[in-house]
């Protein structure tokens, strides 16, 4: 499990903080990584062994759990940043103009929001939450 957690979950998620993923990205994901927790434990899909147990056994979070976790320390730190930095005007600038046909691409802060609402949390008090790093962090731990 060392290999695990310092080599491929790492390799797997890398830049995960500021990805949109999809339904059908999440389930491609789940199961890259299914298949490496599977031959970790010894088994096959044979054996019809379920995905929480082999987890609950390696004492593994599911990697979308890890994502989304990624991603709010990365918005909480820059909820952080001043103002005047270039990361924050970047996030913060919208596009204006035509945009494409058809039904609009979500956002990183669609995305977000989605956490939140799964967390139950306000956008207006995870953003009281996030100017204190230590409390941040147990909300994003938990």
């Amino acid at each position: 499990m060392r290999i695990y957690k310092a080599v491929y979950r790492p390799i797997l998620t890398y830049g995960c903080e500021s990805w949109v993923l999809n339904k059908k990205e999440k389930v491609r994901i789940g199961a890259m990584e299914m298949k490496y927790l599977r031959k970790v434990k010894g088994v096959n899909r044979l054996q019809r062994h379920r995905n929480e147990d082999i987890r609950r056994e390696l004492e593994i979070q599911p990697i979308t759990e890890y994502i989304e976790k990624r991603q709010l320390e990365w918005w909480g730190h820059l909820m952080r940043l001043p103002n005047n930095t270039p990361t924050r005007k970047i996030w913060e600038a919208r596009s204006y103009g035509k945009r494409k046909r058809g039904r609009p691409e979500e956002t990183w802060d669609d995305t977000i929001k989605k956490i939140m609402e799964k967390k139950k949390v306000t956008i207006k008090r995870a953003k009281e939450m996030a100017r204190d790093r230590k409390t941040w962090r147990k909300f994003t731990s938990s």
